[in-house]
């Protein structure tokens, strides 16, 4: 049996950017903290100093940025179709290790690092892994979300349809570039037999994404690590007074729906986060408080003191860590029906779901506080504590595994 001596964890961010970069920071300090002998890399396209990388994890950059921040449109525009930088350095990287000891772990390549580290890890017969955290293996734009319409896209992803719909946060140039990038990364990617193991993080997602996927390709799934609190004390919400979002401020987030929905009922509501949508939403409800991004344990003070935290998200978002990470303190949830955060609920037992079709969000606050005396808490189910255990058994599962 092949014995794991190298992990290459690939993501185009070495900084929490997301969830998606969270992740891939927690898996590769977890890996790290338990077992010292393996050596970790971390294969990103873009560095912030406010990395909370382990200092023992060998971090190697492109130091390119995002590609479609890049001062050069066509410059980012290529390569965020086809990172030719980012491929010779990953070929570096991989050159100077065994594949037969090595495992490679993908969590985000769409924003600066493209398809093209596929094909050094294809071309040099690397064992791999993909943590589907988004739809961008299937979807042009990464959510399945018309953001014209502010709603979930029904459409078949490339296609005539979808290659027709001005679905773009920006305008319609930005979706041909999207189309382009799509056709790119499925030749390489996912028309390609040897993407063989990918990881979901939650049913919701699966349920989505398996129809898309190659029909040789395993899933295996494994809910992402969360903070825990090492004192997790239960909390009185019933006398704390505010709701609370967390998260980035922009349309697909639901926040407006947060600031409406409590503005109706006259309650307090807090904003933690940022986006471009909360200029507009200070000025629209300025009985909402937005008190910017807060750090993790910021983070945690403002969940301690909530009622409830209120997800209003409208698109399918594959496994939000918030949630999860306010249920530690025995705090409900509000929950839309369009994300993978109903995994985690059971109505009346540990929060609340509501329709974002229906933007019924009003009417399940008041019978959320209706069914307050009835509200308790288990999520032992979804605290993956095993995280370790069970990446280092499909890693060995799949390092040992004949092609």
């Amino acid at each position: 049996m092949n014995k794991i001596t190298n992990v290459v964890i690939v993501n185009d961010f070495d900084y929490i950017q997301g969830g998606a970069s969270k992740v891939a920071i927690q898996t590769a300090n977890i890996i790290k903290e338990n077992n010292p002998n393996i050596n970790v890399y971390f294969f990103s396209g873009d560095h912030n100093d406010l990395s909370n990388l382990n200092n023992s994890i060998i971090n190697i950059c492109t130091y390119q940025g995002e590609a479609l921040k890049n001062k050069n449109k066509l410059k980012g525009a290529i390569n965020g179709i086809y990172n030719f930088k980012a491929k010779k350095e990953l070929n570096k990287l991989l050159n100077s290790l065994d594949n037969k000891e090595t495992i490679i772990h993908i969590h985000g390549w769409t924003k600066c690092l493209s398809s093209s580290i596929y094909s050094s890890i294809f071309k040099m017969n690397f064992k791999n892994v993909l943590t589907l955290h988004d739809y961008f293996t299937a979807c042009p734009n990464g959510g399945y979300f018309n953001y014209k319409t502010n709603k979930i896209c029904k459409y078949n992803p490339m296609s005539v349809k979808c290659k027709k719909c001005n679905c773009d946060s920006r305008n319609y140039i930005f979706k041909i570039y999207r189309i382009i990038r799509q056709f790119v990364q499925n030749r390489i990617v996912k028309l390609n037999q040897n993407l063989q193991n990918v990881i979901s993080i939650s049913e919701f997602s699966e349920n989505i994404l398996k129809k898309t996927l190659n029909k040789n390709t395993n899933i295996t799934r494994i809910y992402n690590p969360i903070d825990l609190d090492n004192e997790q004390q239960k909390v009185e919400f019933k006398n704390n007074e505010y709701y609370l979002y967390v998260g980035r401020v922009s349309k697909e987030k639901g926040v407006d729906i947060f600031c409406k929905a409590l503005t109706e009922l006259q309650l307090k509501g807090i904003v933690v986060g940022d986006g471009s949508e909360r200029l507009l939403l200070e000025k629209q409800y300025p009985n909402i408080e937005f008190v910017g991004w807060k750090n993790s344990t910021q983070v945690k003070e403002y969940m301690k003191k909530a009622r409830a935290l209120i997800f209003p998200s409208r698109w399918y978002e594959g496994a939000p860590l918030t949630p999860l990470e306010i249920l530690q303190y025995g705090i409900p949830c509000i929950i839309s029906d369009s994300c993978a955060g109903i995994d985690y609920l059971k109505d009346s037992y540990n929060g609340i779901s509501f329709s974002i079709e229906k933007d019924d969000l009003t009417d399940k606050i008041t019978e959320f506080e209706n069914k307050i005396d009835k509200i308790n808490f288990n999520i032992e189910n979804f605290v993956n504590s095993n995280y370790y255990n069970k990446i280092m058994e499909l890693y060995t599962k799949i390092l040992n595994k004949e092609q």
